[in-house]
């Protein structure tokens, strides 16, 4: 089975509904938005002033895309649904249309994106090989905590993924150590070795509040409180629910993963949909590898990334560690997939992009005015939590 490619960006296709559907006539408010060049063409209907310019930073075309291809690939009905409505709700008009498009982005798509990459793998003098035992027997208490330390964490995880990177096979050298580690060598000449980090599904705040919206927009899409309300609507369920008091940190959020499959799946070039056997049923906790247009599958083998992978669930000490839970990587894969069709990933990765501060510092530097606006942009987009 080949790794899966999904074009990026896309228009929106013909309308998929049918007319008596609310989707429908969303969907088409979608495309109509679509054809707008600028924002700046829509003088007549943005004629009054915004109280923040941030939200017409990303263009009609991307938010109409992210809205279009947010009705297509819903994971629930009920959250197709629920987003119909509000593009409806909005009668045409492009300042609340950019208010929910900005909302989606910033409120759902942004939770799964993480700019800062992996976590930096623990050091040797903290490796967790001779305290996995340990982990093991404390398990059901660190399940329950949403304080669990990075280094308990990882420990946890990596006793449920076999401690190897989940996307190569790799093995962890920190688990092992150096005689265990050429141990393994000495059985298997093909076996590599890796640092691994905890690659979390979720990986910002979801009582994150949704700011860089104008006054009428933030009026408008005030039941949009929190991150965790909009994938809730979107979704149909609630991850706050699943995920318990651990929160982000519970097993059911995170995974073991090396550098380059960590770093690809935080800024969603990589994502997992449920692979199906010969008869088409959903194989349990078992994915198929999907990447974005700007991979390649001669890339993603270079960097030893399997076709499919799959997950177990462990037992330590009597107490079930469980695998990555198929709702929140389901959520996962679709806000990818809607990032890199609509465009909104390229949006992100420029915004969130690390520039040089000496650039910035040094005014006389040609760019140093441009990247002070988008760091300035940047701060006012950090999440304000409730």
């Amino acid at each position: 089975m080949a790794l899966t490619e999904k074009p990026d960006p896309e228009s929106l296709p013909a309308n998929p509904f049918q007319a008596e559907d609310n989707a429908y006539n969303a969907y088409n408010d979608c495309l109509n938005l679509e054809q707008q060049q600028g924002w700046n063409v829509l003088a007549g209907d943005l004629g009054r002033d915004y109280s923040a310019d941030i939200m017409q930073d990303i263009p009609p075309v991307i938010i109409a895309r992210v809205l279009g291809h947010g009705l297509r690939l819903a994971p629930s009905e009920e959250g197709r649904q629920v987003l119909a409505r509000e593009i409806l709700d909005c009668n045409t008009d492009w300042e609340l249309l950019a208010g929910l498009g900005h909302v989606y982005v910033y409120g759902m798509i942004r939770v799964f994106y993480n700019q800062k990459g992996p976590t930096p793998s623990i050091s040797n003098f903290q490796s967790p090989g001779p305290a996995l035992d340990d982990t093991a027997r404390e398990a059901s208490y660190l399940l329950e905590r949403s304080d669990a330390t990075p280094r308990e964490l990882q420990q946890l995880t990596l006793i449920r993924d076999n401690c190897a990177c989940v996307f190569t096979g790799d093995l962890d050298y920190d688990t092992l150590g150096q005689e265990a580690a050429e141990a393994v060598f000495a059985l298997n000449l093909d076996q590599r070795l890796t640092l691994t980090h905890v690659a979390h599904i979720i990986s910002q705040s979801l009582s994150s509040g949704i700011r860089g919206m104008s006054d009428t927009a933030q009026r408008k899409f005030a039941w949009a409180s929190t991150a965790a309300v909009v994938l809730e609507c979107f979704s149909g369920f609630s991850a706050l629910a699943i995920l318990g008091e651990a929160n982000l940190q519970s097993p059911l959020n995170v995974m073991t993963a090396s550098d380059a499959p960590h770093t690809l799946f935080d800024r969603l070039d990589l994502w997992l949909v449920p692979a199906k056997d010969e008869r088409g049923a959903v194989i349990p906790d078992t994915y198929d590898v999907c990447h974005g247009a700007s991979l390649s599958p001669q890339q993603l083998r270079m960097f030893h990334i399997k076709e499919q992978i799959s997950f177990r669930t462990a037992t330590a000490d009597g107490t079930i560690i469980p695998p990555p839970h198929p709702d929140i990587l389901a959520l996962h894969a679709t806000c990818a997939q809607v990032a890199h069709l609509s465009g909104a990933a390229a949006h992100m990765a420029e915004l969130y992009h690390d520039r040089d501060p000496d650039r910035i510092s040094v005014m006389t530097e040609p760019s140093a005015p441009t990247e002070l606006v988008q760091k300035l942009k940047v701060l006012q987009l950090v999440p304000a939590t409730v």
